[in-house]
């Protein structure tokens, strides 16, 4: 099986194929601004790196959020597209849920350690979503207030994350360092388990997870 995964709900963004189960090529944007107009050139560098065609690709992949609202859409647009033209099922991975998976790889959370990962939500919020043994994810992302987010925080769970410096004081926090950011190649891992377990099924376009409405709204005007 050959997976092409976006990363681009956090920055720096992401893209990675995997192989038959291994990762054969990898990427980390750095340069910021402009992450739209460098993904497809990037995408077709890192193909042809791994000496694959655009075509060669059975399954597509891509974080969905939440987290930065134009990432999230840059990346989402994108895996639409080529899922459009490569008629191949396109799957969509929680940032949040990533970041546990990617944790739990690297062993740097016990076997069966329940997982909390709290994101910076700026305004005083934070993307908090619980994962108990095997990265089973708990309940979906939630948007809470800081407080409400530490004081949510299962009993002996290993923290992680971009706001983990809110729990500096919290009784009980296992604080996992540098567990910050959603990987490509986490994503790409994923969705290869989930397409296996569905049989390649096409459960259509993956959708956005902003869990927090967007800032800016339809105004209604008087003709």
């Amino acid at each position: 099986m050959k997976v092409l995964a976006l990363e681009t709900s956090q920055d720096p963004g992401s893209i990675a194929v995997r192989v038959d189960g291994r990762t054969v090529a990898h990427r980390v944007d750095t340069q910021g601004r402009g992450q739209a107009e460098r993904l497809l050139p990037l995408i077709a560098e890192i193909l042809a790196g791994a000496g694959l065609r655009y075509r060669d690709v059975d399954v597509l992949a891509v974080g969905i959020g939440p987290g930065m609202f134009t990432g999230v859409r840059v990346g989402i647009a994108a895996v639409r597209g080529l899922r459009a033209v490569l008629k191949v099922p396109a799957l969509g991975v929680g940032t949040l849920h990533a970041i546990a998976a990617g944790a739990a790889a690297a062993g740097v959370v016990a076997p069966g350690e329940e997982i909390y990962v709290v994101n910076d939500a700026r305004n005083d919020e934070a993307y908090a979503q619980a994962f108990g043994p095997g990265v089973v994810a708990a309940g979906p992302p939630r948007l809470l207030a800081y407080a409400d987010a530490v004081a949510a925080t299962p009993r002996g769970a290993a923290v992680l994350g971009t706001a983990t410096n809110l729990f500096a004081t919290a009784p009980g926090a296992r604080v996992v360092v540098g567990c910050t950011h959603a990987d490509a190649a986490v994503v790409a891992a994923l969705a290869e388990a989930q397409a296996s377990a569905s049989g390649f099924r096409d459960l259509g376009p993956p959708r956005p997870q902003y869990v927090r409405p967007p800032h800016a709204r339809a105004m209604d005007v008087a003709p």
